[in-house]
């Protein structure tokens, strides 16, 4: 194998394992958001004192959870595709095809990765809170959002390489190798 070939395989596994890895952390952000939820409902209806805090808290924690496991969720194979047509192709069919639409994917996770940093950095320098009354801090969630589309960005250029070896070959040059919950021989699907 050529140096090149070791340094394209040393980056799939890299940014598979830290997408893997960033998304079982991540997973654990449904603990304190169902802490807080149960806390508002035992508050709210059952001592009639609800919290001012609660329900934002939840949204940015939801938040977070949601724009940082989209790398994840790409690497699995969790995303959406219209079957219709990408269904009846070959693998070697929707290898070409993803690599054609990865343009939009690139298009779209760039600007939105640019724009996001910005306003983040932003929101950092004047120290952004909330306009509810309590007034929580607003830049920790700001900054989940380039983060996604950086892990994102990461895992769509990994996924582009495994295609292009696809199209070019016909068959799987670099398959998935870390072991990812809920797929029991340790590959995700490629496509």
């Amino acid at each position: 194998m050529g140096y090149a070939m070791k340094v394209i395989e040393a980056y799939l596994r890299f940014t598979d394992w830290l997408n893997a890895k960033f998304a079982w952390i991540v997973a654990f952000l449904i603990c304190p958001m169902l802490f807080i939820m149960v806390w508002e409902i035992v508050m709210r209806y059952f001592l009639n004192s609800p919290s001012q805090w609660a329900y934002e808290i939840s949204l940015f924690i939801f938040g977070a959870y949601i724009v940082l496991g989209g790398a994840y969720t790409y690497l699995t194979g969790g995303h959406i595709n219209v079957d219709i047509f990408w269904g009846k192709l070959s693998p070697r069919g929707r290898a070409i095809t993803d690599v054609f639409t990865s343009v939009f994917a690139f298009l779209y996770l760039g600007v939105l990765f640019w724009v996001s940093l910005e306003i983040t950095i932003n929101s950092w320098q004047i120290g952004e809170t909330t306009m509810s009354h309590w007034k929580p801090i607003y830049y920790p969630l700001r900054t989940t959002l380039p983060v996604g589309c950086f892990l994102f960005l990461m895992q769509v250029v990994a996924q582009l390489i495994r295609n292009i070896g696809m199209a070019v070959t016909g068959r799987e040059v670099f398959p998935v190798r870390t072991h990812i919950p809920g797929f029991s021989s340790g590959s995700a699907p490629v496509g």
